[in-house]
């Protein structure tokens, strides 16, 4: 799996084309547990 895809330009570089979105998923799974648990955190600190 690649992150990151590059490409050639027309002098030969390899130039960045993108991101892969293989790990979309994951960075989206990733961020609602930390939402979650921040949520559950807030809940119990603010219990006093």
């Amino acid at each position: 799996m690649e992150v990151l895809r590059y490409t050639r330009d027309m002098y030969g570089q390899e130039t960045l084309q993108g991101v892969s979105w293989d790990l979309l998923p994951v960075f989206a799974g990733i961020t609602v547990a930390v939402i979650i648990g921040h949520l559950a955190y807030s809940f119990v600190a603010n219990k006093k």
